[in-house]
């Protein structure tokens, strides 16, 4: 049970916490209530506590009574200061109000007596402004009557001196009453300016209609006019509405032909000038003697002030229009004609002289246009034959024409086709056995076709092979390969690859050792031949070649001029360029107009191919007389860049052709799905289909470029395009893992059927001696034994196949392995099958 807290003990505990401001220290103290009860105990310890305090205090001030008396008057005093202070501060308060309103007062005063000063000098302001007023409005009404009285000059005088005063006025300033003023002042303005434009028309009479212009008054009258307009700003205006107007009715009428291609005189009669309606054959040399008429009419007749800017705004555009108009189209085209333009253009050096003379500018265009003009013949000479391509190009194809190509070669008389030509010059036939001994048998007669596919598309007119005094080896790609920019021609100068440079630069190539397996000792042996060949052409290059023809033949002319007048010969070099322009042209808008022939590629590839040959006949020096300037080196490689990229131009049509007709080809044939299952339905219709297509879309083929290339290109193209379709049909019948005999008899029945395209490649004349004509198909499709070959296996037994490929031709054309696989794909696995397998790896080990 905790202890009892006394009444006591509490007010003991608060007194010391009120005097000593301490805390007890017993806990039960601390914890305990502090009821009413003890309220009375507390109270009289907290008295007895404040009776001591009371008592200590009157003990210690006993002695400090005095000081507190001292302190007290003291505090009296400094209350006496300080009410006297107020006093002082409230007097010097109401000192500094009086003062405010003194001021106020003050400044009430000045603010009256400005007023009073602004009022009289508006008054004085007022007064002088109505008395300027008033004497502007008497010197309007002046003026008025000195225009009335035709004192123009006077009239004009006032007019400026009234804008200065009214300008004065209005500085800083806006008087309502000005309003009116002004208004009569823009009318004494236009009243001026009708009157000196009345004058100045009557001064200068221009009358449109009659082509004539009169001045009537001379210089005397014009002057004091020009000076007034000048003054009031209307000369600049006046002078541009003169130069319209003389445009119109002396100028322009004077340069422009009538219809009838005639001109009009330039008449002077007293002090007019008009044109006479009276017209003569179109003359320059009258013209600018009429031109040199106005120039003296118009210095004569008006004065400095008037003809001065007249000439700096009518000389520019009267020089520009009579070179325009006039000169530029009277340089003549041809070369012939334009002897006789000399005179003109002395003419034009004379007028020049005189404007310069009169002060009119222009005269150094003028002589400029008479330095220019090889420039301006050759420009519109440059235009007459581009828009000759333009037409030649949309007359279209025109006339199919047949020209003969001819090749001197020489041939080694141990050279298969000098034993076996027997007079027939088949040109094609040779660069086949030519190719042979180059490339070697497989690449002639491989399988894989389409490794030198690119390469056969160039060599269908046997450009590849032995080649003459002009061709070099082409090995450049052809056929789909060439991006657009290619296609069409551009950058083909000086950027070709090999098949397509200068054949210039290999002329100084060193001669081989040895061709083709001969030694020097065999080259002695040598013959040469003659190879001639027919193939189509449209009438494009015709005209392109008689546009280099007319070119060439008049470069020649000028760079064989005497040096008497050697002005023209600067035009050669542009004109040597204008071939370059034209075959440009061609090659880059040749495809499009080609297109509309289903040929058109073939006979893009011959049209280049001729023209180039015709370029290089006509750059050949002549082999008796003098050398022609225009073959001389330096042009000569120029224009060699020209038919390399013509040629090369002429190969990439051929060879996007070839690769659009392979593509075709291919797309029909692999709608035959690897002749999978090609003995059921629907498997079976979609192979006949597939074949038949291949079959016509190849005669089809035939039959259009037949219209088109030589005989032995002919062959060389569709045999190309036939060897892609066996090599095709090859493939995809050995990827066959097994056929069967239905599968292989329906193969063989397909065979066949491509086998009968060999009609197609009979030769153009059944050779001499010959009972019958043997097609020439294994010469110009690659792989056509192998096709062959293929039919013949399909069809045979394994004693057969063993038999073709021991004692027959077979193993020339197929690997082992690939027959193994034919052999195991057609035949079910037996003793037969593995010994035959055995022998025919045996045969070949």
């Amino acid at each position: 049970m905790p202890p009892t807290v006394t009444a006591y003990q509490l007010g003991e505990a608060l007194l010391n916490a009120v005097q000593c401001n301490s805390y007890p220290e017993s806990e039960a103290i601390i914890s305990a209530d502090f009821p009413p009860s003890a309220f009375p105990q507390a109270l009289e310890l907290l008295s007895s506590a404040l009776e001591e305090v009371k008592t200590r205090l009157r003990k210690s001030s006993k002695h400090s009574a005095q000081d507190i008396d001292g302190w007290i008057s003291q505090a009296k005093q400094l209350r006496n200061d300080i009410q006297t202070a107020r006093r002082s501060a409230e007097e010097i308060v109401s000192k500094a109000k009086q003062d405010e309103e003194l001021q106020q007062a003050l400044h009430d005063a000045g603010s009256k007596l400005r007023l009073l000063e602004e009022e009289v000098a508006f008054n004085q302001t007022l007064t002088t402004i109505l008395e300027q007023i008033r004497g502007i409005r008497r010197d309007i009404r002046q003026a008025h009557n000195l225009v009335s009285e035709a004192d123009l000059s006077t009239a004009t005088k006032f007019l400026l001196d009234i804008d200065t005063d009214l300008v004065s006025i209005q500085r800083g300033r806006n008087i309502k009453a000005l309003a009116v003023v002004e208004l009569e002042s823009r009318e004494l303005r236009q009243t001026v300016a009708r009157a000196l434009t009345q004058r100045w028309h009557n001064a200068i009479q221009i009358d449109v209609p009659s082509f004539t212009v009169s001045i009537p008054h001379g210089v005397s009258s014009l002057s004091p006019i020009a000076t007034a307009m000048q003054q009031i700003g209307l000369f600049e205006g006046v002078i541009s509405n003169l130069t319209e107007k003389l445009q119109c009715a002396i100028i322009m009428p004077r340069l422009q032909l009538r219809a009838d291609r005639c001109d009009r005189f330039l008449l002077e009669e007293n002090d007019a000038i008009r044109l006479s309606g009276l017209s003569s054959p179109s003359d320059l040399r009258r013209l600018l003697h009429d031109l040199d008429m106005f120039l003296s009419f118009i210095q004569t007749h008006l004065p400095f002030s008037i003809s001065d800017p007249l000439s700096k705004s009518c000389g520019p555009s009267l020089v520009e229009n009579l070179i325009s108009v006039r000169l530029s189209a009277a340089v003549p085209q041809e070369l012939a004609a334009l002897q006789y333009f000399n005179s003109t253009r002395e003419e034009v050096r004379r007028f020049s002289k005189t404007m310069d003379d009169h002060g009119w500018p222009g005269a150094s265009r003028l002589r400029a246009w008479a330095n220019s003009i090889p420039q301006i013949w050759l420009e519109k000479r440059q235009r007459q034959c581009l828009e000759q391509v333009r037409q030649l190009l949309r007359r279209g194809l025109g006339d199919i024409k047949t020209v003969e190509r001819v090749e001197t070669q020489k041939v080694s008389q141990q050279d298969s086709l000098f034993h076996t030509s027997k007079g027939n010059d088949d040109w094609n036939a040779e660069w086949s056995e030519e190719e042979e001994r180059s490339f070697g048998p497989k690449q002639v007669e491989s399988s894989n076709a389409s490794a030198d596919t690119e390469e056969e598309d160039v060599r269908a007119w046997g450009l590849d092979d032995g080649k003459d005094n002009r061709k070099t080896e082409d090995n450049s790609p052809v056929g789909g390969k060439d991006d657009e920019a290619d296609a069409w021609g551009w950058g083909d100068d000086g950027d070709d690859d090999e098949g397509s440079r200068s054949p210039q630069g290999n002329t100084n190539k060193p001669a081989r050792q040895g061709v083709n397996g001969y030694d020097k000792a065999q080259r002695g042996s040598e013959r040469e031949i003659t190879l001639r060949e027919s193939y189509n052409i449209t009438s494009l290059p015709l005209g392109i070649l008689d546009l280099i023809n007319s070119i060439v033949a008049d470069a020649y002319a000028l760079s064989t001029q005497s040096s008497g007048d050697s002005t023209m010969a600067s035009a050669v070099p542009g004109l040597s360029n204008l071939p370059t322009l034209l075959l440009i042209m061609y090659r880059a808008s040749a495809s499009s107009f080609y297109s509309i022939n289903n040929s058109g590629n073939m006979f893009l590839y011959n049209d280049c191919l001729w023209l180039v040959d015709q370029l290089q006949q006509m750059m050949q020096p002549p082999a008796q007389g003098p050398e022609n300037p225009f073959t001389s080196s330096k042009r000569l490689i120029r224009f060699d860049d020209d038919m390399a990229a013509l040629e090369a131009f002429g190969k990439r049509s051929y060879g996007k052709e070839m690769e659009s007709q392979r593509t075709i080809l291919k797309d029909l044939l692999d709608g035959a799905q690897g002749f999978a299952n090609c003995t059921e339905s629907p498997f079976l219709q979609e192979c006949d289909l597939a074949v038949a297509s291949i079959i016509d879309r190849i005669r089809d083929i035939h039959k259009q470029w037949r219209g088109a290339l030589s005989h032995s290109a002919l062959l060389q193209s569709v045999g190309s395009l036939l060897g892609t379709v066996i090599d095709k049909i090859i493939i995809d019948i050995e990827d066959m893992s097994d056929i069967s005999e239905p599968e292989s008899q329906r193969l063989t029945a397909y065979c066949k059927q491509v086998i009968a395209l060999e009609d197609l490649f009979l030769p153009q004349e059944l050779p001499t001696g010959e009972a019958e004509t043997v097609p020439l198909t294994a010469v110009y499709a690659p792989g056509w034994f192998k096709f062959q070959y293929l039919s013949e296996v399909l069809d045979s037994s394994l004693v057969d196949i063993k038999y073709l490929w021991t004692d027959g031709g077979l193993r020339l054309e197929y690997e082992v392995e690939e027959m193994v696989d034919l052999i195991e794909a057609l035949f079910a696995d037996s003793e037969h099958r593995r010994r035959a397998i055995g022998e025919i790896r045996r045969a070949s080990g």
